[in-house]
């Protein structure tokens, strides 16, 4: 124990729900920041619970990003993964475009929780087709 330690918060355990809070605070952070309007969908994606994305940001603040790929992996099943994974496609895609590490981050969420391309590829149409406005003018 450092002798600072004694400041430290305590890190939360991972659940399900700071799994997905976790996933999203990754997401919107790949390109190095959470701008201001990226925060508001954030928390609109955690339906306004402060306290859960407080706890993700204790988590994600102790936890490197493949250690908590391996323990969400091991945590989350199946429905509970493709959940997550659907509102990070959504998260990325809100701004109309997909960052390259935005693309290569969800990769690696792919890879890491075991769930094919194939597999999460007509969940990913739905929300494309969702995200698509220009069908509207």
């Amino acid at each position: 124990m450092g002798l600072f330690d004694v400041f430290k918060g305590k890190t939360p355990e991972l659940n399900p729900r700071i799994a997905l809070a976790v996933g999203l605070l990754f997401m919107t952070s790949a390109d190095g920041a959470i701008e201001q309007e990226e925060f508001g969908v954030l928390l609109a994606n955690l339906h306004g619970d402060e306290r859960l994305l407080d706890d993700a940001m204790a988590y994600g603040k102790a936890t490197k990003f493949d250690d908590y790929l391996s323990a969400s992996a091991n945590l989350l099943n199946e429905p509970q993964k493709i959940c997550i994974l659907l509102n990070l496609a959504d998260a990325l895609l809100s701004d109309g475009h997909a960052a390259p590490q935005e693309q290569a981050l969800f990769e690696r969420f792919l890879n890491g929780w075991g769930v094919s391309r194939s597999t999460f590829q007509p969940h990913l149409d739905v929300i494309i087709k969702k995200n698509d406005h220009s069908v509207l003018k």
